[in-house]
């Protein structure tokens, strides 16, 4: 009997439940199937660029991070480049200097190096000068470059002149004669950035020996017009200068320049 009963209320139990025993756990879990199943909302697929961004990242890969810096120094290895122009700011000698051409190159190329100064202060003070006639143009200036009737001088007189700025200016920095060298031979210092005081005639004209003195029992002639300028670039069968006369950069055809930089014992001075 009493097994019957117990039978009974089982029964009657169920009945009320509903036949649901885990029915609170299955709601609870219904309601956090959002959650469970993340990856598959709606929510999630807009989140994916930003999950997405570190990939985009990964294709400069680290094989790529090392070629550009070999296309850049390609770029940059003047051997595989036409010699360029070197930014160098122009000087005029006028009004002050009119015979002052080479000293006025030498301030060009001085202040180019970050030394700063004027062109008279160099003529005035450290340029070698003697009166025409008296002095060879290769020890000092023929004249004074502030008087037009003087003549000029020659690159171991700007050397010295330099070199004596140099060390007043407790500057590292030595000119250097590189008198001899072919033209050609010219354009690596312009690749590396190192303008060259170069003789030839004014314009590229043809030139003539025009006046001889007898100096210390010696002749010597000048070499009509000698003029001096900065050597900046090489490019397109042109070299391009930086003038004192007109105080710009003009360009002149290479084998005329060449000529006249011959005509003139192939002059050259660099500062390094």
């Amino acid at each position: 009997m009493k097994t019957k009963k117990l039978f009974l209320f089982i029964l009657s139990m169920l009945l009320y439940t509903g036949c649901h025993p885990l029915g609170k756990t299955g709601r609870d879990t219904v309601k956090d199937a959002p959650v469970e199943t993340g990856g598959a909302n709606e929510d999630d697929h807009r989140e994916t660029p930003e999950t997405q961004a570190p990939l985009q990242m990964e294709t400069e890969t680290p094989g790529d991070e090392e070629h550009q810096p070999e296309q850049r120094q390609q770029k940059q290895n003047p051997a595989e480049q036409k010699p360029g122009r070197i930014d160098l700011q122009p000087i005029c000698q006028y009004p002050e200097l009119p015979t002052g051409c080479e000293i006025t190159s030498l301030a060009m190329v001085l202040n180019y190096n970050g030394i700063s100064v004027d062109k008279c202060e160099l003529a005035d003070h450290y340029l070698d000068k003697g009166e025409v006639g008296t002095v060879d143009f290769r020890k000092a200036f023929e004249g004074d470059p502030r008087d037009d009737s003087s003549y000029g001088c020659y690159a171991p007189v700007i050397v010295n002149t330099a070199n004596k700025y140099l060390e007043a200016a407790r500057s590292e920095l030595r000119a250097a004669d590189i008198s001899g060298c072919r033209l050609e031979e010219l354009f690596p210092y312009i690749e590396a950035g190192v303008p060259v005081i170069i003789w030839g005639t004014l314009d590229c004209a043809e030139g003539y020996y025009s006046v001889t003195w007898n100096v210390d029992g010696t002749d010597i002639s000048w070499y009509t017009p000698e003029h001096c300028r900065v050597l900046v670039g090489c490019e397109d069968g042109q070299v391009w200068t930086a003038d004192p006369v007109y105080g710009d950069v003009r360009a002149y055809d290479i084998q005329v320049f060449e000529s006249r930089y011959e005509d003139l014992g192939r002059q050259a001075v660099v500062i390094q």
